[in-house]
């Protein structure tokens, strides 16, 4: 009986802490909305360069945080002997600040002219690389507090600086666009962004690390002192030391990951820049905005299941796959619904209608974006966290392959169909190894079934992208199919979605 009392309760918490880390998202989804909107008005090759820029900006960011955050979100409640986890984030800033100036220094004084061909940053962009590793430096201060706001659990700041964030990265560096078409101004944008939510916020984060309460104490697997050994704990420089020979191994086993992530975007937008130009590069960038709406059904989902799965893999193994049927159904159910009425949008943006032809292709690269998160942490709880740099690695090989091919020859659509073979890529390896050392897939076979269903809907809306009746027909009697598929996964959510309404309907 008791049990039974207990679970219901343990399901809201688990719901509820969700939705509260949804909300930045779903506001998120506002700010990408807007930012889509302004792309759509924009001419493409006004914000071509600029988002090249800002593409760019994320892998440099993950260059000078070495994987520190991934390490910090791992540990943070397994603190090595006598640091605290906040002792742990001051320490992360502080090489991740040196390195990131050491680099930027480098790379601007003996570089800077064959980066700025590299990163397809047009005439001049020589000139554009030392700023571009001040706005990566901004934006890894932004990162790193942002981690630290979702480990202390301050839902209120972590949703306004998530906000703060993603309008910076989105959709700040665009507005001068409605007056101009100087690059320099869209970077100046970009710059004043990330630098005004990095000081609004750093005080705090430098207060709250200050302020740090009594370290806790070791965890059972940490190194402990002998029996009987009054040694002090480290302080200073000697912390920060033990801190990194914990954190280093396993953030920089991490880190190429993490900087080779955002070239499957990155490089797409640098071999159209050599091969047609800033429009193209507009082009891909309004398109690969439109296809992150397929993440708002991720919602807070990614914030909060990592730090839980580490926390609960041990007990709540059935849970996690229960958990990743019902992310699975929601991913492929909305992809196949864009997909559908896809038309509209472009009704909505007749400049950019040219979409149409691959748009699908490079929404199924962003399912595959997303699912990922429910099959690759079996690599960090095995402490395998190569696997996932090897995976990131083939990805970004076969990404760069694809287009050196595909792009000359077939533009836009080209690079739609490399970035999408390369998440492919990534998945397949990354999940193979995830699920070896820990299993969150419960059906195999119902989830291959769904990806060959994804894959024919894909196909659908390429074969028939000018056909709306015959497309909204032949991808609904898909949708129709996969329902079927995860009629659990269905019920389930229609149960959750009754038990909401009758808890916010008015009483009589």
């Amino acid at each position: 009986m008791s049990k039974e009392t207990k679970r219901p309760a343990k399901q809201e918490s688990f719901v509820g802490n969700v939705m509260k880390y949804s909300i930045a998202t779903y506001l998120g989804f506002l700010i990408s909305g807007a930012a889509l909107i302004i792309k759509g008005v924009l001419p493409p090759d006004a914000y071509g360069v600029p988002a090249t820029f800002m593409a760019y900006t994320m892998s440099l960011m993950n260059l000078g945080m070495l994987g520190l955050d991934q390490a910090l979100l791992r540990f943070y409640h397994e603190p090595t002997r006598g640091v605290s986890g906040r002792q742990m984030f001051l320490a992360c800033v502080k090489l991740s600040v040196l390195v990131m100036v050491l680099a930027g220094a480098v790379a601007s004084v003996f570089f800077a002219p064959p980066l700025a061909v590299a990163f397809g940053l047009g005439q001049g962009g020589a000139a554009l690389v030392p700023f571009l590793f001040l706005n990566a430096t901004l934006y890894m201060l932004v990162r790193y507090i942002n981690v630290l706001l979702r480990l202390e659990n301050d839902v209120r700041a972590y949703t306004v600086q998530t906000l703060w964030m993603n309008a910076c990265l989105n959709l700040i560096y665009l507005l001068p666009g409605f007056f101009t078409s100087n690059t320099w101004a869209f970077i100046g944008a970009a710059l004043a962004g990330f630098g005004g939510v990095a000081i609004a916020f750093w005080f705090r984060a430098l207060r709250l690390a200050r302020t740090d309460p009594e370290a806790p104490a070791a965890a059972p697997d940490a190194a402990a002192p002998a029996k009987g050994d009054d040694t002090p704990a480290p302080k200073g420089l000697a912390a920060d030391a033990g801190i990194y020979r914990t954190f280093l191994p396993y953030g920089i086993a991490l880190a190429p990951a993490a900087i080779l992530t955002p070239l499957y975007r990155s490089l797409c937008l640098s071999f159209l820049a050599t091969a047609s130009g800033a429009a193209a590069q507009g082009l891909f960038e309004f398109s690969y905005t439109l296809a992150q709406l397929v993440t708002t059904v991720q919602a807070g989902f990614s914030t909060y299941w990592g730090p839980y799965v580490y926390a609960h893999y041990r007990t709540e193994q059935e849970r996690i796959g229960r958990i990743h049927d019902l992310l699975n159904f929601l991913v492929f159910g909305f992809f196949c619904c864009l997909i559908m009425f896809e038309d509209i949008i472009f009704l909505i943006f007749p400049a950019k209608s040219a979409c149409l032809r691959f748009f699908p292709i490079m929404m199924l690269s962003s399912v595959f974006a997303i699912l990922i998160e429910g099959t690759v942490y079996g690599n960090a709880i095995a402490r395998r966290p190569h696997h996932d740099t090897i995976g990131v690695a083939v990805g970004v090989a076969v990404n760069f392959g694809m287009c050196a091919w595909l792009v000359p020859l077939y533009n836009v659509t080209g690079a739609a169909v490399a970035v999408a073979c390369a998440n492919a890529a990534m998945f397949l390896y990354r999940t193979v190894t995830g699920q070896y050392y820990y299993r969150t897939i419960p059906n195999y076979g119902r989830t291959i079934s769904g990806f060959l269903l994804a894959l024919a809907a894909t196909v659908a809306g390429v074969i028939l992208y000018d056909h709306f009746i015959l497309k909204f027909v032949s991808v609904g009697a898909i949708l129709f199919v996969y329902c079927s598929l995860y009629r659990p996964q269905l019920r389930k959510l229609w149960q959750l979605a009754m038990g909401l309404l009758r808890k916010f309907r008015p009483q009589a």
